[in-house]
């Protein structure tokens, strides 16, 4: 038909006639070739060669140079023949496949397709155009997965189910195209979460299968697996009514040539690409008249022969700058020879195809006409949705921590300030204020960390940038806290215990020395035993009730029980407690800092299994827990648990210990050792739990927590503080002054009186070094006197022949008679000021014959007495 129409223009060709010379290569490569060889060595001389479909474009075209053909292929589609240097005298009228990818990516990102996958046959025109729209897609940042097959496409569409395909391209020829849609019904990769991309130059019943391919499915499965699927082909019929070089429009060339068919159009071979063939024969006459016009007038164009270079090249030429209108449209070619059209997008609906729209190339323009179906509510998803539920503390739990949290919280300042209100009462004072201070700090840190620690909830959501400052910043708190109010209760117990143990050391050596014989008895009971005289045994106790020795003998005075009661009674200075918890808050810094520089914590996603969605199709809920990790996490939670472990049950051997200890000054110790029992059991229990059990348990993790940190917050200020409050509701001020447990009713001290208590043990301490000194040079007395004894055997078996006596007096005076024996015992003593002048209040004046300078010795730090 084109040959016809272009012999019957006079201004196409004057004085030549067109002739074509045929053969049917059967799209087989091999014979393609013997073909081409018969063409050329059998006159008449060829000017050009026309080729069909891409494979026997493909050796056509690689050979024709050696013979200086211009070779036009009206069928060949493969990307790979867009190479110039492989093909350098090709051009086609048939767009190239890969033309058509531009088309496709448009129509996923129209519809926010994300993955695709490609399902081709091995031939090279396939493969290269899989491999552009995969290098396409790429770029634009959607996913692709390519399967490939040969013959059976059974185990390739296999394949693309295991992979969850949804958004499949498949690039084969016809034959192939029914085989993949008869595995696709059997394996049921159609339907509404499926959408098909084919070729567009099938015919329109391709899906129908031939009784004698035998592929197993019937008419109607097929027609069910093609529905809604698109296709994507080159522009190859004008569809506008303006004429083209032939004189024709598109639709006027279709009416024509479905006029000369004997068979229906659809099941016409090629029928598509026949206004494709029509233009480029027409090319081909352009072409030869343009060269005929550009040649000089002395050369012909019938002496064209294969070595005539300089014709071939002027062909060349004009075919590269060939541009008319056709009844394809506007034919022109590309450097690469390629032929540049617009892009047509169909759709098959119930059997017949829909336009849906076209895609221009050059202007990058989508032109859609919005006609397109479904069959369900809308297009399918690329994949199976998986929504990502971050699995968070439930709103209202988190609601109602925060609501406890925050009456924590303003207990600890209604408690602060009850603690500075009412500071001067003794109840208070005698309580160390500073550490119930400590407590209520520590407390409401704990309370304001379970406010970071629920967070992200439900509804409240966290930059994924400050998740790690965030789990650093709640740990410290919780960490800091609970020193903070631990910390102070341990303080307190263990000031008692060291008290405690000091004044069990104290009564221990008091019992020691009572049970030892005083120097006073040894003395007496030897020089008794000498003299043999009531004079000796009557100086002696008097001497032995004098002032100095009454210094010495108060070791087994009775007093023993006021006087530990007195050393527990005194003042603690409040530096000791701060110094107990300035120690913990030390050890927490510095592991803070260790793990904040060395293995900063950071956000780990913990994924579950997925299930799917009850609410909506095709989706999947993969939950995830969002949690704070770093590289070595069990290292620093066993350095933090067990640290605070060790003090737990420290805290718990101490506050048995000295559960029967009471200190003024530590007037809640008991309540404090409660404090400390509750928060050792419930803490104890709390961290394994949480660390080994239910970490991933959002609600159930935040819940113990939360309970944990409350009840140890509430009782601990509930034993604290609860008695305070009762007693300085029910007791007034004026009643505080004489305290009970408290000898003689003792009166709470001014800032004078312990200036003074403070001066006076002072004193006490040196009086104290004094007495041990004494009791030094006493034993020294002990020493010289067990000489004496020795010397004075033979002195007094002779005393017993002598006569002489010695009278006493019923007033306590004592005469000596002569002959008489005087003995010297020499004992040092130096009795304190303090304590000298109140033991010599209370004893009784030693009368007898006694010289002036015995006299004065009696206070000199050296004494004699002369018996």
């Amino acid at each position: 038909m084109a040959l016809a129409d272009i012999n019957s223009q006079r201004h196409i060709l004057p004085g030549y006639w067109l002739n074509m010379t045929w053969r049917d290569s059967k799209c087989q490569p091999g014979l393609a070739i013997k073909h081409m060889y018969d063409l050329l060595y059998n006159k008449p001389v060829k000017v050009m060669l026309l080729s069909g479909c891409s494979t026997v474009t493909t050796v056509v075209a690689e050979t024709s140079p050696v013979w200086n053909l211009v070779t036009l292929s009206y069928g060949g589609s493969s990307p790979a023949l867009s190479n110039r240097e492989r093909f350098p005298k090709l051009f086609r009228t048939h767009p190239s496949a890969i033309i058509q990818n531009p088309t496709r990516i448009r129509l996923f990102e129209k519809f926010n397709w994300k993955k695709v996958s490609i399902l081709s046959s091995v031939e090279e025109v396939f493969v290269s155009t899989a491999k552009d729209l995969e290098k396409e897609c790429s770029q634009r940042g959607i996913r692709v997965q390519r399967q490939s097959f040969y013959g059976d496409p059974a185990d390739a569409v296999k394949t693309l189910k295991r992979q969850d395909a949804r958004i499949i391209v498949g690039l084969f020829y016809e034959t192939d195209a029914r085989r993949v849609l008869c595995q696709a019904h059997k394996q049921g990769v159609f339907g509404r979460r499926y959408t098909w991309f084919f070729i567009g130059w099938y015919s329109d019943t391709w899906y129908i299968p031939p009784p004698e391919e035998h592929l197993g499915c019937t008419a109607k499965e097929m027609k069910e697996a093609a529905q809604y699927h698109f296709t994507t082909e080159s522009q190859m019929l004008a569809l506008d009514s303006t004429r083209g070089v032939s004189g024709m429009t598109g639709k006027e060339f279709r009416s024509r040539l479905v006029d000369r068919l004997e068979r229906k159009p659809g099941d016409t071979g090629g029928f598509p690409e026949a206004p494709l063939a029509y233009d480029a024969v027409w090319a081909l006459a352009l072409a030869v008249n343009c060269t005929i016009a550009a040649l000089p007038s002395d050369v012909k164009i019938e002496n064209f022969y294969y070595d005539n270079h300089a014709m071939a090249n002027q062909i060349f030429e004009c075919v590269r700058n060939t541009s008319f209108l056709g009844v394809s449209g506007r034919v022109m070619f590309s450097d690469q020879g390629d032929r540049i059209v617009q892009t047509i997008i169909e759709q098959m609906q119930d059997g017949n195809y829909t336009k849906m729209g076209t895609y221009d190339m050059n202007s990058r323009n989508l032109t859609w006409l919005g006609r397109e179906k479904w069959l369900g509510k809308g297009p399918p998803t690329d994949s199976t949705i998986v929504r990502k539920e971050i699995l968070t503390v439930s709103i209202k739990v988190y609601y109602v921590v925060c609501a406890l949290s925050l009456l924590g919280l303003i207990l600890t300042v209604a408690l602060f300030i009850f603690n500075r209100r009412y500071g001067y009462r003794s109840i208070i004072s005698q309580s160390q204020p500073q550490c119930n201070n400590a407590l209520l700090l520590g407390s409401a840190l704990c309370c304001l960390s379970l406010f970071l620690l629920g967070l992200p909830a439900d509804g409240i959501t966290l930059p994924t940038s400050i998740f790690g400052s965030l789990c650093h910043i709640r740990i410290s708190m919780l960490m800091i806290g609970f020193t903070f109010a631990y910390g102070s209760l341990f303080a307190k117990v263990w000031i008692v215990h060291r008290l405690g143990a000091t004044e069990s050391q104290q009564l221990a050596n008091r019992h020691k020395d009572e049970d030892e014989e005083t120097p006073w008895h040894s003395i007496r009971t030897l020089i008794t035993g000498l003299a043999s005289r009531q004079m000796v045994g009557s100086a002696l106790r008097k001497v032995s009730s004098s002032p100095f020795a009454t210094a010495f003998s108060t070791k087994r005075s009775p007093s023993t029980a006021s006087s530990i009661a007195d050393f527990l009674n005194q003042p603690i200075a409040a530096a000791k407690f701060y110094l107990v918890i300035a120690t913990f808050l030390l050890a927490d810094l510095v592991i803070i800092c260790l793990w904040v520089v060395v293995d900063p914590l950071k956000r780990k996603e913990l994924k579950y299994p997925r299930h799917e969605d009850t609410n909506q199709e095709d989706t999947m809920i993969e939950p995830i827990l969002e949690l704070c990790q770093s590289s070595n996490q069990e290292l620093w939670i066993g350095v933090v648990l067990g640290y605070k472990c060790i003090l737990l049950v420290f805290g718990l051997f101490l506050s048995y210990e000295s559960r029967k200890l009471k200190l003024r000054y530590i007037n809640d110790s008991r309540l404090v050792g409660l404090a400390i029992y509750n928060v050792a059991i419930l803490a104890l229990v709390t961290g394994p739990v949480v660390t080994l059990l239910i970490r991933t348990q959002a609600d159930a993790n935040f819940a113990f927590i939360s309970v944990t940190v409350l009840l140890c917050a509430y009782i601990s200020m509930g034993l604290i503080f609860v008695p305070k409050i009762r007693h300085i509701h029910t007791v007034p001020p004026t009643a505080d002054e004489s305290q009970p447990g408290l000898k003689n009713g003792t009166q709470r001290m001014s800032t004078s009186d312990k200036s003074r208590y403070e001066l006076m043990t002072k004193e006490n301490e040196a009086v104290q070094q004094k007495i041990c000194l004494t009791e030094e040079r006493i034993r020294q007395c002990r020493r010289r006197l067990d000489l004496l004894t020795n010397g004075m055997e033979g002195v007094s078996s002779s005393s017993a022949t002598r006569t002489g006596g010695v009278s006493l007096s019923e007033e306590g005076q004592t005469t000596f008679s002569s002959p008489t024996i005087t003995t010297h015992a020499l004992v040092e003593l130096q009795p304190p000021p303090t304590i000298s002048t109140q033991l010599s209040a209370s004893s009784q004046p030693f009368t007898g014959s006694i010289d002036a300078d015995e006299a004065e010795h009696s206070d000199s730090s050296s004494d004699e007495i002369f018996l």
